[in-house]
């Protein structure tokens, strides 16, 4: 068995942590937003009245600027560790820093494209 020397443990407990940070970037928002649309009124079509939706929309965004925060969080933590692993570093630990700043970028995305086709 190879010994494992300390940059390589605090580069392992950085990805680790970058894993668990990247998994709450979907999963707290949209708990939280699950959780918060249950609790709003919904319209009731036999009285005809309508309903504002703004409350909806606050939760939503502030789901999405919470996924944006969390996974641009993670993802310079997976950074950390990852610029703490030896030279030669694989390709799949590349790919998986791709995957966990994934959700930022397209939060990055549609906020850039609703702040351009407004």
């Amino acid at each position: 068995m190879l010994p494992i020397n300390a940059a390589s443990r605090a580069g392992r407990e950085w990805r680790i942590t970058s894993l668990i940070l990247g998994a709450m970037s979907v999963l707290v928002p949209a708990v939280y937003f699950a959780h918060m649309h249950a609790g709003l009124p919904e319209p009731d079509p036999a009285s005809g009245a309508g309903i504002c939706g703004m409350p909806l929309l606050g939760v939503l965004l502030l789901s999405l600027a919470a996924c944006f925060v969390l996974s641009l969080f993670a993802l310079i933590v997976g950074t950390i560790g990852y610029l703490r692993l030896e030279p030669p570093r694989s390709l799949s630990r590349r790919l998986e820093l791709c995957v966990i700043g994934l959700p930022a970028l397209l939060m990055l995305a549609t906020a850039l494209a609703s702040a351009i086709l407004e």
